[in-house]
């Protein structure tokens, strides 16, 4: 009888540990903040955003998992409430400069570069956009450091870059 007893408490015991064992593995934070890693080079330069549980876009999925520490992707594309995402890659440029940019939805956009003085060394306006590729020729630009500015509607960034 004794024995009888022990066997079930082992196996209601037993059951128990592994029922903590799958709920810690679905119950992940969504940022794991022992693989956040902001100097992690990917070697994927696709550009592909997705969306992180943490609410965040990213250029694509390698950024997210390593300088992110996300857990994992809501979706592809750009979060609602970033509504934009735009960067250039690399960000040490020698040949002609990359813009890639991507709405949420559609938008229009005005595309701003300047020189560390404020000097505005292209400037142009572009409509309807969902996603673009833009690439624009680093002629007359000096080596230096310079800003691109993508401003839609009360939404704004910011990318530095660095021509070579």
């Amino acid at each position: 009888m004794k024995w009888h007893l022990l066997k079930h408490c082992l196996s209601v015991l037993g059951l128990l540990l592994l029922f903590n064992v799958a709920v810690a593995q679905f119950n992940q934070p969504c940022v794991d903040p022992g693989r956040v890693d902001p100097f992690y080079q990917c070697n994927d330069p696709s550009f592909i955003p997705v969306c992180g549980c943490d609410q965040v876009t990213y250029r694509n999925e390698c950024v997210a998992f390593r300088n992110g520490g996300v857990n994992q992707i809501n979706y592809t594309g750009v979060c609602q409430n970033d509504y934009i995402f735009a960067t250039i890659y690399p960000t040490f440029v020698a040949d002609a400069i990359t813009l890639y940019l991507q709405f949420y939805d559609k938008g229009s956009a005005l595309i701003q570069i300047r020189n560390s003085y404020g000097n505005v060394m292209f400037s142009q306006n572009y409509l309807s956009l969902t996603s673009r590729q833009f690439s624009i020729a680093r002629t007359g630009y000096e080596p230096g450091i310079y800003y691109c500015f993508v401003i839609s509607g009360n939404v704004s960034k910011v990318i530095k870059f660095v021509i070579i």
